[in-house]
């Protein structure tokens, strides 16, 4: 009895059929509902479209900036350096620190235009947008040497008739033709061939008196990439200043520096004077941008100077905008 016993315990068990455990498994098989295969299909869509126009915003910007390179390949020509004249004469870094930021406290001029401040505070301390920099890389950086160009105007005019003159400043971050056109949209997205591209090209104020104006206006894109006026927030740190002190512009029948008086941030509600009836208008404007830049150069400014505010977006506030005022100083 007991050795049959045994012989049970040691006779293997038969496999249940199919190799199954016998037990009924607890898991099912669970088929995808149609709405999450819609939903999936939808976000796989959304990634794609998504990439694709960031791809062809980035195709778009790089198109822009070779058709700015060969045009300059194919325009710009070395010249002699004039003697006695401000275009060779060494930059000097001012030695002043910069004016304190203004007092937010302080009561408005009443008899000045309803303006908004230069800081409007949203929460952040970057007023730059969406590129930043270190500060301290600024106390490295060598005086910018201004060229001295021909530029080949009538090919130019051949390519558009709407030409007026070609800017440089910030070691060639600022390289460009400026045009004007019929008003102030036409070229915001067109090329100077008026090829249609998002990066677009340097205006004028369609109102303008290119230069004979009291304020003659220059736009530009604030680009991502860094192009057209990218990087303008750099003049917001003072350091930066002192070693890019002025722009120069060209033009058919002179060459100016554009001497930094100081940069201001507003909106694109600021009104925008062309011209001054009297010195007490002027002095007024003035004390305003003074008031309210963020810093304030040794450029002596006088009624009767021809001034030039290039303008591009700031992202601080809602349709924020910044602009860099500066007196033209005529060099050849």
């Amino acid at each position: 009895m007991n050795d049959e016993k045994q012989n049970m315990k040691e006779t293997p068990q038969a496999a249940p059929e199919n190799g199954k455990t016998g037990r009924k498994s607890r898991k099912s098989k669970k088929r995808m509902s149609p709405l999450v295969l819609i939903v999936i299909l939808l976000l796989l869509l959304v990634i794609g479209y998504s990439g694709y126009r960031i791809l062809d915003k980035l195709l778009d910007y790089k198109k822009g900036q070779n058709a700015y390179r060969d045009l300059r390949e194919e325009v710009i020509r070395e010249a002699e350096v004039p003697p006695s004249t401000l275009a060779t004469a060494e930059w000097i870094v001012p030695e002043s620190e910069p004016a304190p930021p203004p007092d937010e406290s302080s009561a408005e001029d009443p008899s000045v235009p309803s303006t908004t401040r230069s800081r409007v505070p949203v929460g952040t301390d970057d007023m730059r947008g969406d590129i930043t920099y270190d500060p301290d890389e600024f106390r490295t950086y060598r005086m910018q040497v201004l060229p001295f160009w021909n530029i080949d105007f009538d090919r130019l005019r051949a390519i558009n008739p709407d030409i007026k003159g070609w800017l440089y400043g910030m070691d060639g971050i600022v390289n460009y033709p400026v045009v004007q056109g019929p008003d102030n949209e036409y070229y915001s997205h067109r090329l100077l061939d008026r090829t249609e591209r998002f990066c677009g090209t340097l205006f004028l104020d369609y109102r303008n008196n290119f230069l004979e104006d009291d304020i003659t206006y220059i736009f530009g894109h604030k680009m991502k990439d860094g192009s057209m006026f990218g990087h303008f927030g750099r003049y917001d740190t003072y350091n930066y200043y002192r070693t890019h002190p002025a722009f120069r512009l060209f033009t058919p029948d002179a060459t100016y520096d554009l001497q930094v008086i100081t940069v201001v941030y507003t909106t694109d509600k600021e009104n925008l004077r062309l011209n001054f009836q009297t010195q007490e208008e002027f002095d007024r404007a003035i004390n305003d941008y003074r008031r309210r830049g963020q810093y304030w150069t040794e450029v002596d400014v006088e009624f009767g100077d021809t001034l030039v505010s290039m303008w591009t977006c700031a992202y601080y506030t809602e349709g924020g905008r910044m602009f860099i005022l500066c007196k033209a100083v005529r060099v050849s």
